[in-house]
């Protein structure tokens, strides 16, 4: 993901297409707060109650979260959403597309982490 990120972002600097790039830095940045506030919520409801009983010990409880958390996500994670092709015959309809996605991560995150 770091690699298809830099990518992005260092084709967007050298063809000039630097009127979208805000939106891969905003959006990738809010993709790490929206991780850590699933993580959190998930793990403290999936493996309170194992820890608290000591049947795993804190280390062990997270690092199979992080197992769990990465294989459902990528796993899940492979099926499309929203159909790329509707927004393909509108002008600038990448652009609104991507910020349609950072506007929703942002909204998720916000209430994820602060409510």
């Amino acid at each position: 993901m770091l690699r298809y990120f830099i990518e992005t972002v260092w084709e967007n600097y050298k063809t000039g297409h630097l009127d979208q790039i805000w939106m891969v830095v905003v959006g990738f940045i809010i993709a790490f707060i929206l991780a850590f506030g699933i993580g959190a919520n998930d793990v403290a409801n999936s493996f309170g109650t194992s820890v608290g009983a000591k049947v795993l010990t804190l280390k062990q409880a997270c690092i199979l979260a992080t197992i769990c958390e990465l294989s459902g996500s990528v796993l899940l994670g492979k099926f499309s959403i929203v159909s790329v092709e509707l927004f393909q015959t509108i002008d600038n309809g990448h652009v609104l597309l991507m910020a349609g996605q950072v506007a929703a991560l942002g909204g998720r995150s916000m209430k994820i982490v602060f409510f």
